[in-house]
């Protein structure tokens, strides 16, 4: 998902992937999965910690101020311990993301599923227990109003929401059929 184009080839970071704030950021994707937690220096001084989920809030829109600086996202290892499962899809064989998602599983058969690259902002769904079909499909369609769907030429929103909620039921079907290790 992070082919990009060979113009920031070798030169993109992952600081500069989440400060850019793109809908199809991969490095969105992947830290607010992962539960990344940004370290932000403040211009006025001290410094802020909040989750990659709260620090993106739209397209190209996030949570620095003028002469903030984001100096580190944090991944903690229990995410990387994490049951996980993705989905992407594009219009283009190679194109920029319409609806990218990112399932994990706890051992405990908590679920969490982040949908970025569909909406302006990475949202996060969290289930105390993995959802059937239809409780996905609820909690999907409450948490993610039409207005929270991206609109350009790689998709239309009412495209993307139905590929999100597509994409959303593979994933929980593939690790609630996984076997446990």
């Amino acid at each position: 998902a992070f082919l990009a184009s060979f113009k920031i080839w070798k030169t993109a970071t992952v600081g500069g992937n989440l400060c850019m704030s793109l809908p199809a950021g991969p490095m969105i994707s992947l830290t607010t999965a992962l539960d990344g937690l940004c370290t932000i220096w403040k211009a006025s001084g001290g410094e802020q910690k909040l989750p990659v989920a709260e620090f993106v809030t739209g397209n190209h829109r996030n949570r620095l101020t003028p002469g903030d600086l984001l100096r580190q996202i944090d991944i903690p290892t229990a995410a990387l311990k994490r049951r996980t499962a993705f989905r992407q899809i594009s219009l283009a064989p190679v194109g920029r993301s319409a609806a990218l998602l990112i399932g994990s599983l706890e051992a405990d058969d908590a679920l969490t599923l982040t949908v970025t690259a569909a909406t302006v902002r990475p949202i996060q769904l969290l289930f105390r227990k993995a959802p059937d079909a239809s409780t996905l499909r609820a909690a999907l369609m409450q948490q993610i109003t039409d207005d929270l769907y991206h609109a350009d030429i790689h998709g239309a929103p009412i495209w993307r929401k139905h590929m999100t909620l597509r994409l959303a039921e593979e994933i929980r079907a593939e690790l609630m059929g996984a076997t446990r290790p």
